[in-house]
Parts: structure tokens; C-alpha cells; sequence
């Protein structure tokens, strides 16, 4: 938790670098060895973290047209913040160049970020499956094998009469399960990774699934037996819960990134952001160019490289050729 904590100090720290007010030839530092104006440390500022200050500005322009992050919610951000780090709080902020105000500040883009996500990343429909899913507790077991072929061999044996604990204990690469027949135990939705989880929970009692790929590899899944989970609220009242939790596994994976930077660049756009700095252009182009945008890019740009190297090679052989004629 103390990571994440760190981390938006330090984007806080850079924020908190990207200028300083005041006339320019007003000195912020003087020394018997020079003085540092206004305009010298901004423009410094400017060079090393202009192009960070200047995203996440844009990001909080364009989320706040359409999310609200009240000072409330920002309280109870900071409140649980400073609770992490207990009475070194105020001496974490000071030897970060840090103001409370400062570290509230960034804590406002990240809770808008949150909200962006929440909305956009996280679709209604598998807002309310996972709703379904939650209702249910899963027993099952499992096979997990490195190809597609020796997952289909292993169906083949069981259903051929070997006993699934028997194939477990032969083939299974999780070795946390295979020993005990394949064996999970009882888990429910959020569990197991996404093509496992709605495979088992697809699966009639005692059926086996065809080979489910993976990050892992490939499962052979059996369901042996379900059970109601007690106190599970309507859907109104998990919906937010649920979205947290969602959130969190795509931050987990790092989705969250991508995600969101695709949703602030199609916002920014709609916004028609735009900037005269020709020191910063370049970067407002790449923060408001969406990843789909930028991979056509990258293959219309590897695919001139191929025609001109294709050109070029064909130019060489031609002149091989009147070489050779000669």
C-alpha cells in the first residue's frame, strides 16, 4: 500500500515542480555564486518535467468536464494516506518538497482517473455477470498442461475411464494442486484468472470443460459441486464494490494504463486541445494519440520501410545486372 503511496508523492513532486510565479527577473535563490530567476527556474522546470506537468494538467481539465471529485472524497483519500504512514506523515511530504495542499492536488487527478475508469474501462454487462457470478461458490479441480494437444489427450484418458485424479497426479504442471488429484476447493468469482473463471463458472456439475487457455497455459476443468453465498446484496448495493474490484485487477495487470490513456486522449480530442508551444506539441500529439491510433501508425510506418527497402533491394539488383551485360 505504501508503494502506491510513494508513488503518487513522487507525481505529486513533479507536479509541484512545473512553475513558479512571480516576475522573471525576480530571484528565488540567491547565493554569493549567482542568483536563480523566476524565468531561469522555469524554464528548467519546463525542460525537465514540462512535458508530465502538461499531460496531467490536460488530464485533469478534461476529466473535470465530466467527473466530479468532491473535497470530501479527497479528505478520506488523504486521511487514509496519512494513516499509512502514521506520525512520519508530515516529515514523508517535507522530504518530498511537499505541501499538504500539493499532495491533495494529486490526489484529486488520481480520484478522477479512478472515476474515468470505473465508467468507461468496466463494461455494464460484465459489471452485472460478475454480479451473477458472486451468488455462487464453485468446488472444482483441474489439469494444467503447457499445449493445446496434450490437454486434448488428457479429456481423452478420463473419458476414457482413468480417474481425473489419477491424470492430475501425471500430467498437471501446478504443482500446488496436482498432488492432491487436481484438487482447488472450494473459490468464488474474482479468483481465478478471467478465461478460467467464466469457463467454471459456464460448467454443468461433473462435466469436463475442453481445454481453457491461459497466461498459465491449458486447464481441463471440472466442476464437482456449487453452493448460494449468504448476504449478497442487490445489485445496487455490490455495483460500486464491484467496479473497485474490477478496478484494481486491471491495475494489477497494468490494462489500467493503456485504458485510461486512450480514454483522456479521445476526450482531449473531443475538447480540441490543442497547444502553440512548439516545445511541447510533439508531446500533447503523442497524449492525445489513442494506442489503436498509434498501431496503425507503427504498421503504416514498418510498411513504407519494407517498400523502401524492397525499392532499394530491387535497385541493387538491376544495377548488378547492368553491370554484368557490360
Amino acid at each position: 500500500m505504501k508503494k502506491t503511496v510513494l508513488s503518487l508523492t513522487l507525481a505529486a513532486s513533479v507536479l509541484a515542480l512545473g512553475a513558479c510565479s512571480g516576475g522573471d527577473s525576480k530571484a528565488i535563490v540567491t547565493s554569493k555564486v549567482g542568483d536563480i530567476s523566476v524565468a531561469d527556474f522555469n524554464e528548467k522546470a519546463k525542460a525537465l518535467t514540462g512535458s508530465y506537468v502538461l499531460q496531467q494538467m490536460v488530464t485533469e481539465k478534461v476529466l473535470s468536464d465530466k467527473y466530479e471529485v468532491t473535497d470530501k472524497e479527497i479528505k478520506e483519500a488523504y486521511d487514509t494516506t496519512a494513516s499509512q504512514f502514521g506520525d512520519g506523515f508530515a516529515q514523508a511530504l517535507a522530504e518530498s518538497g511537499l505541501t499538504e495542499q500539493g499532495f491533495k492536488d494529486s490526489l484529486r487527478v488520481q480520484l478522477l482517473q479512478e472515476k474515468a475508469l470505473k465508467d468507461q474501462a468496466i463494461k455494464e454487462e460484465d459489471v452485472k455477470k460478475y454480479y451473477e457470478q458472486m451468488k455462487t461458490e464453485l468446488n472444482g479441480r483441474h489439469i494444467l498442461v503447457a499445449d493445446e494437444k496434450t490437454a486434448k489427450e488428457v479429456i481423452e484418458k478420463i473419458k476414457g475411464g482413468a480417474k481425473f485424479a489419477d491424470v492430475a497426479k501425471e500430467y498437471s504442471t501446478d504443482t500446488g494442486s496436482a498432488q492432491k488429484g487436481g484438487e482447488l476447493g472450494w473459490f468464488s468469482v474474482g479468483s481465478m484468472v478471467d478465461e478460467f473463471n467464466d469457463a467454471a463458472y459456464a460448467l454443468e456439475l461433473n462435466t469436463l470443460s475442453e481445454p481453457v487457455k491461459s497466461s498459465f497455459g491449458y486447464h481441463v476443468i471440472e466442476i464437482t459441486d456449487k453452493r448460494d453465498v449468504k448476504d449478497i446484496g442487490s445489485f445496487k448495493d455490490e455495483e460500486e464494490k464491484i467496479r473497485t474490484t474490477m478496478l484494481s485487477k486491471l491495475n494489477q495487470t497494468g490494462e489500467a494504463q493503456t485504458i485510461l490513456k486512450d480514454i483522456v486522449a479521445k476526450m482531449a480530442k473531443d475538447a480540441n486541445v490543442k497547444t502553440s508551444d512548439k516545445d511541447l506539441k510533439g508531446s500533447l500529439e503523442f497524449f492525445t494519440t489513442t494506442s489503436e491510433e498509434q498501431a496503425k501508425a507503427d504498421e503504416e510506418a514498418a510498411k513504407k520501410a519494407d517498400e523502401k527497402a524492397a525499392k532499394e533491394e530491387s535497385g541493387d539488383k538491376a544495377e548488378d545486372t547492368d553491370k554484368e551485360s557490360k
